[in-house]
């Protein structure tokens, strides 16, 4: 996924975000990282992550209206 970098680890992989969250995100449940046995895994544990980010980033934006 193009906001993530991946690595290999013992025993699985892991993947970082490329972008940083706001406090608001991190607070609701996105994480910065994640770690899968294969690439399947990983790649829907990145998805789950980055729909997740991109639906609190909305909550986050309503929040701010008068």
């Amino acid at each position: 996924m193009s906001d993530w970098q991946g690595e290999r680890l013992d025993g699985g992989l892991r993947a970082q975000r490329l972008v940083g969250l706001t406090d608001y995100q991190v607070l609701n449940g996105c994480l910065d990282e994640v770690r899968a046995q294969d690439e399947g895994e990983l790649w829907v544990l990145c998805d789950a992550q980055t729909r997740l980010a991109e639906r609190v980033a909305l909550a986050e934006s309503m929040r701010r209206r008068p």
